[in-house]
């Protein structure tokens, strides 16, 4: 099933992904149920070349990549898309311009202005077909705008209107920031603010969903349908402190 029909039906549950560039987190975080890889070309380590190889396995393999971006950027949105991402998150995204500028360069004709080429995105398929190709990759390619500030949440409604924006996904640690209290997550205002977008999604039928805690997963549970709470240093983090646990219970015995 496409990442894009699921979220329709069910939550969809991935990983998050700064540091482990290799192709065995592919196989390993789809065999063990995830439903998608999230790499984050804002703040993670990764290179374009890495990407595009692990893109690459997703597909064959039917398992879905989102791509975090750096910044809203022609440039950016295409390389990635043409390495074969399934969807493209944008960061900090703050009015229906900045939405409306993401499906230009996200989706091609009629929806959008996205330059044509084959390649990763299509599975390396022969040349032509190009209509075919077009309107397959528009029916699955996910466009994500990430809201991560108080301007961006004042301006949801009109946001989540821009016709091609598929999902949004809340990023708390800046939203927290832009309200003035960096360490306080899951106060009232935040909470309010958070809920705000995902009934803004609710009542157009668009994903939704936040990076963020187990806590914070567990609060709008009903809401979410895009499940985000799982990030490979945390996990690489945790399973290295149980190890050592481990090591020190046989040193007490």
């Amino acid at each position: 099933m496409e990442l894009k029909q699921m979220i329709r039906q069910q939550k969809a549950k991935g990983i998050l992904v700064k540091t482990m560039a290799h192709p065995s987190l592919v196989i390993m975080a789809q065999d063990c149920g995830m439903d998608f890889i999230f790499y984050d070309c804002e703040h993670g380590v990764m290179s374009y070349e890495q990407l595009h190889d692990l893109m690459v396995l997703g597909n064959v393999r039917r398992f879905p990549s989102i791509v975090r971006v750096a910044q809203l950027a022609r440039s950016d949105i295409s390389k990635i898309l043409d390495y074969g991402a399934t969807g493209v998150m944008v960061p900090m995204v703050e009015t229906a311009q900045q939405a409306k500028q993401l499906v230009e360069w996200s989706k091609y004709p009629p929806l959008g202005k996205r330059s044509y080429s084959g390649g990763a995105n299509t599975l390396y398929a022969p040349g032509g077909n190009h209509a075919m190709h077009m309107h397959d990759l528009n029916e699955r390619t996910m466009s994500i705008v990430q809201i991560e500030t108080r301007r961006g949440v004042e301006n949801i409604e009109e946001i989540v209107d821009v016709k091609g924006i598929d999902a949004v996904l809340i990023g708390p640690c800046d939203l927290a920031i832009s309200l003035t209290h960096p360490d306080q997550l899951m106060c009232e205002e935040e909470l309010m603010m958070i809920q705000r977008v995902a009934d803004a999604c609710q009542k157009r039928h668009l994903g939704f969903g936040i990076i963020g805690s187990m806590e914070m997963q567990e609060y709008f549970k009903a809401k979410s349908s895009l499940l985000v709470s799982a990030i490979d240093t945390s996990l690489m983090r945790n399973a290295l402190s149980q190890a050592v646990q481990e090591y020190e219970r046989l040193e007490r015995k």
